[in-house]
């Protein structure tokens, strides 16, 4: 009968052991004292090999060094090429991936495989006759800079994997961006609706997001190529001869295919952990911007603007619900990478006096966010960004009627102007484009060329846009105004002139206003006599429409603060006989000048509302086309 155990001794005892087990007596009982996490070192294949690439490059330096004898030295790194291979499988990596002691129960358990396999490659049989676990397989070696250097060629490499998941990930969007990139869209800010982008330019975020993840990552993975093999213990380099330290890296570089050079200062590499900090920050800083894609996604599809691929039914209960799945799973995967984070900064932050002991739990997190994040982009590309679906019409309706717009009209025809268009809108339950004709800021041909939703997604057109637009405004109502005679503009300054008078002291506000009047109206250079007259020029050099402007500018003026005073009411009475203007008329003139003002100021609270000045030009040329 085939015996189940074999029986090894150490100097705390006898303990059985799995009879086929290449691993001995220390993994043994690394494997009984450690048992917490229900994950081995055998679940880190690419730990395990590169452990076992770090023992033959050990191997190869010291058969150079002449400490190991040549046939010792093939065995080993034969064994060890097999665990490369995976011929020597998981089962013979028992010890937990917490395991405790600063590694050095992984340390042991690839040295005791290794010394087995060794042993019977030379003769035919298990045991330590021939190689030794520590005093071969380990030779010039300290767990302290054998592990450090095995971890960070192992995440080294694993970063190099995640860094092909991103740009794996960037070429699908890549490709969306394409599809849709002249898409229009609503942004939204805070959530609430904000103003139209194309969603290439909403998706270049998302790609901005992955492409320098990937800079970053590269960066990481440069990082780890320095490694502290030779610092034995504390970082001395006690105990290996200078024949070995001057092979250990060439042989590395042999057995790795990495260009790893020797760390600067192994006392550093012993004690901080910033490095492996820094990765991990890269590894958080991934998977948020990931979490920030698959989360809008989640946003956006649960209305109308985008359709997610249907990848297995939503719900039991709902029949035909189809649930963000994939990109839930990037947002779990995410809050998973946010907490191993956490355990790495703790790990890293605990470290004390010569040697950071965590680097199991460092190893550990480290590990898995690599691989989770690796494992997640290429699923979340493939069965959720590359079928993804949008509502082209429906999402142009949306940006055509976002309240947003009303910066726009804001930037053209006065804050005030835009603030009244979105409140109209959002009364009225109209578009930005509809308040805007019917509240008469713009004609209908305007509204519709300065509030077209894809061209506010180009900066520079919509800029450029902006500008002659503006540029339009100020010349209309400066033609507008500037066509009227002389003599009617010197009118209506001398009506303004008497309005700030009435209270009998002009102030220095007022006298800066009265400026602001003289250059709406063209008067500069123009000399406006100073009279006693409410009209300073001949009434027939009036025609009656002049007369009814002055008469309606200066009652505008009259009202600007809110409040008509006894004087003002007595001095616009004294307007109207002087002017010639029929009661009728000058009912009809105040009427008009009230729905200017209610139409202006209906959804301005009193703290937004320009000063009269300010919007006395526009206010002129409102009175010029407003029909009595």
């Amino acid at each position: 009968m085939t015996a189940r155990y074999r029986v090894e001794e150490d100097a705390l005892g006898k303990v059985e052991i799995p009879f086929q087990a290449y691993y001995g007596v220390q993994s043994e009982r690394a494997r009984r004292n450690f048992a917490v996490s229900g994950q081995t070192l055998g679940s880190q294949p690419g730990l395990v090999a590169a452990i076992a690439e770090v023992k033959k490059a050990a191997a190869l330096a010291n058969l150079d060094a002449g400490v190991l004898r040549e046939p010792v030295a093939e065995a080993i790194c034969q064994a060890a090429d097999e665990v490369v291979a995976g011929l020597l499988g998981p089962e013979e990596f028992p010890v937990d991936v917490l395991s405790a002691g600063g590694g050095v129960s992984p340390n042991m358990n690839v040295n005791e495989v290794l010394a087995n396999r060794a042993n019977e490659l030379l003769s035919g049989r298990r045991g330590y006759e021939f190689v030794h676990p520590a005093n071969h397989v380990n030779a010039g070696q300290s767990t302290s800079d054998a592990m450090a250097t095995a971890v960070n060629i192992a995440l080294h490499r694993d970063i190099v994997r995640l860094k092909e998941s991103v740009g794996y990930l960037a070429g699908v969007l890549e490709q969306k961006i394409e599809e849709y990139r002249d898409t229009v869209k609503l942004s939204r800010t805070c959530l609430h609706d904000a103003v139209p982008v194309t969603f290439g330019q909403a998706f270049s975020a998302y790609l901005a997001v992955a492409r320098r993840g990937g800079e970053r990552l590269a960066d990481a993975a440069e990082h780890c190529l320095e490694v502290p093999m030779g610092g034995t213990v504390a970082g001395t380099g006690i105990g290996v001869g200078a024949r070995y330290l001057d092979r250990i890296y060439p042989r590395l570089r042999e057995t790795t295919g990495l260009e790893l050079r020797r760390h600067t200062n192994f006392f550093d590499a012993f004690q901080n952990g910033d490095v492996f900090q820094y990765v991990s920050t890269v590894f958080k800083a991934l998977a948020c911007g990931l979490m920030k894609v698959a989360r809008d996604l989640r946003i956006l599809a649960s209305g109308t603007e985008v359709r997610l691929p249907a990848v297995q039914p939503g719900s039991v209960f709902t029949p035909g619900n189809v649930s963000p799945v994939m990109a839930d799973l990037v947002v779990q995967v995410g809050f998973q990478v946010c907490g191993n984070d956490t355990v790495v900064t703790m790990a890293v932050e605990g470290a004390e006096l010569d040697f950071n002991a965590w680097t199991a739990v460092i190893a550990k997190n480290l590990f898995e966010s690599a691989h989770l994040l690796t494992n997640a982009m290429p699923l979340f590309a493939d069965k959720c960004l590359r079928g993804l679906e949008i509502d082209t019409e429906a999402n142009r309706r949306h940006a055509e009627e976002a309240l947003g717009l009303s910066t726009v009209v804001g930037g053209v025809f006065g804050h005030d102007a835009g603030i009244r268009a979105a409140q109209h809108a959002a009364h009225r339950g109209v578009s930005v484009k509809e308040a805007v004709v019917e509240l008469g800021i713009a004609p209908r041909a305007t509204a519709e060329r300065l509030l077209d939703p894809m061209v506010l997604t180009d900066a520079a057109r919509s800029a450029n846009l902006l500008d002659q637009m503006v540029a339009d405004e100020r010349s209309a109502t400066r033609a507008l105004v500037h066509g009227l005679a002389t003599e009617a503009r010197q009118a209506i300054f001398h009506a303004a002139r008497l309005v700030a008078r009435a209270d009998e002291d002009v102030s220095r506000q007022e006298e800066q206003a009265l400026k602001v009047v003289a250059e709406a109206l063209g008067l500069n250079g123009i000399p406006v006599a100073e009279s006693e007259d409410l009209v300073p020029v001949a009434i027939a050099a009036l025609s009656e429409a002049d007369r009814e402007l002055v008469y309606a500018a200066a009652a505008w003026l009259a009202g600007a603060d809110s409040v008509t005073e006894a004087r003002e009411v007595a001095l616009l009475s004294q307007l109207s006989e002087e002017l010639g203007l029929s009661p009728e008329v000058v009912r009809a003139l105040q009427a008009k000048v009230d729905t200017l003002r209610e139409q202006r100021r209906k959804y301005l609270p009193r703290s937004e509302q320009l000063p009269w000045w300010e919007e006395f030009g526009d206010l002129l040329r409102r009175l010029l086309e407003a029909s009595p």
